[in-house]
């Protein structure tokens, strides 16, 4: 093997690929109910490759073996949030499998039934109500805070620092893909990062990003949250960086209504940075990947920032 020419292993890289023919044959060893299963393949995220059974039931499989630990301890969280978020408007998955030492698969996973609607990520700002949205998810955020399975830790770091670095090696990644003038206001971003929050976090999903959040555009509500590895404590911020990036300053101030939370001005510039942190990770993604959709989608969130000023400095509001 020529190593010099060999691909590098990106950071999703699946070490336990399948098919959904496959995945048919380890559901119908483990799950005699599914014999026979209808399978389709759903997605493919960082940590999980995810199958649909049936137009029913949603398996996600890991990529990786330290994936494993994550996908049981999410199912843990979830369990605990069942209950006081039962008959929410927003639904989350609740997992009715968990094989643990699977017949003809090499590690755990896990199903819940399919929660019905579009990745928010798919459709563009003007399509929906973006004030309408936010103050729907602003509501979910207080109850979910609310209903916080483990208690508020005594010492907390703010995530975001610890995220930086990473941020900036996703845009080099990229940069020679990206318009140069936007490549160029984003790493003039980098060089104003907001100051670390030290104020008191909050219970949150973790990684609320347009594509965990599904609505259902017929009625223009957002009717379920998906994918909660990473819910947490942390920076009050995090779980609002997914609808500013898609919906702007105007979505976020309507959450706010209803979120009970209100944002300083230094919380803006940490959600507009973070924001556009995350709109290069979107395209650092879905180039490297090859999803072009998804890159289309990332690269028209940083005209708009661009366009606003918010990429040379993220204490610049809306136009």
């Amino acid at each position: 093997m020529n190593r010099l020419n060999a691909k590098p292993r990106l950071p999703w890289h699946n070490d336990f690929p399948l098919a959904p023919d496959q995945v048919a044959t380890i559901l119908a060893a483990d799950l005699p109910e599914l014999r026979g299963a209808r399978v389709i393949e759903l997605g493919d995220g960082w940590d999980y490759s995810t199958y649909l059974a049936n137009d029913e039931w949603v398996f996600r499989f890991p990529k990786r073996r330290q994936c494993v630990r994550a996908l049981a301890r999410e199912k843990r969280m979830l369990d605990a949030l069942a209950a006081p978020l039962q008959g929410d408007d927003i639904a989350i998955p609740h997992y009715h499998y968990h094989v643990l030492r699977p017949a003809k698969f090499a590690l755990a996973y896990a199903g819940y039934p399919l929660l019905r609607g579009d990745p928010l990520s798919n459709h563009d700002m003007t399509s929906l109500d973006r004030i309408g949205l936010g103050r729907q998810l602003g509501g979910f955020l207080q109850r979910l805070h609310r209903a916080a399975p483990a208690p508020a830790p005594r010492i907390y770091h703010d995530e975001l620092p610890s995220h930086i670095l990473d941020f900036r090696q996703e845009l080099d990644e990229i940069a020679r893909v990206l318009p140069a003038r936007l490549v160029a206001a984003c790493r003039e971003l980098f060089g104003k990062a907001p100051p670390p929050f030290s104020g008191a976090p909050l219970f949150q999903h973790g990684d609320l990003g347009a594509e965990h959040i599904l609505v259902d555009p017929a009625r223009g509500r957002i009717v379920g949250i998906i994918d909660w590895g990473d819910a947490s404590w942390g920076n009050p911020v995090r779980d609002v960086v997914g609808l500013w990036t898609w919906g702007g300053d105007a979505a976020v101030t309507a959450a706010q209504s209803t979120w009970q939370h209100t944002l300083g001005s230094d919380d803006w510039s940490r959600l507009r940075f973070w924001g556009a942190s995350y709109a290069i990770g979107c395209a650092y993604f879905g180039y490297k990947d090859g999803r072009d959709a998804l890159y289309a989608t990332a690269l028209g969130w940083l005209e708009r920032m661009y366009s606003a000023g918010q990429l040379s400095d993220p204490g610049t509001p809306d136009v």
